[in-house]
């Protein structure tokens, strides 16, 4: 295995487990609580309301691209009884499919009972590192020319 195809797998599996463990992280957060009521009122109060259903639909899509990844990662190891090795493409499919539907399901969960989770720095750095990851894992896949690779191993002799 050389050292392209090591980071590859790497790359590859760590996209969607930095969201995955940013998505445990929040589970533990609780409501604050609220503030005494203050003498002065406050006439023009400026707030950032982040775009819920838009984050809920991309991780949704996120989501849903792992679990298209997977089964068709299935779909062809069955049509063709090999399996392609060391890809991490199983792993990083069950891992991105519980990290992005687990981060939109607890978030809209923690959302409804009051915890602000889309504005939070934690998650706002996970998904950017798992982008910057994405754009690793194609550009390392073009450089060393396995994107397509023609190593496999038969399931059956």
């Amino acid at each position: 295995m050389s050292p392209a195809d090591v980071a590859l797998v790497g790359v590859c599996v760590a996209s969607p487990a930095v969201v995955f463990f940013a998505a445990l992280s929040l589970i533990c957060i609780k409501p604050l609580s609220p503030r005494s009521p203050s003498p002065i009122t406050s006439v023009v109060v400026a707030s950032r309301i982040p775009r819920r259903t838009l984050i809920l639909v991309l991780l949704s899509l996120s989501a849903f691209t792992f679990l298209a990844d997977g089964l068709a990662y299935v779909v062809y190891v069955v049509l063709n009884k090999v399996w392609p090795p060391r890809t991490g493409i199983e792993i990083a499919s069950v891992l991105g499919l519980l990290a992005y539907a687990g981060l939109a399901a607890l978030g809209a969960w923690k959302d409804v009972n009051g915890v602000e989770i889309w504005s939070r720095r934690r998650v706002k750095a996970a998904i950017a590192l798992a982008l910057a990851l994405d754009i690793t894992h194609v550009i390392l896949a073009f450089t060393s020319g396995t994107l397509l690779s023609t190593s496999f191993v038969p399931l059956h002799n």
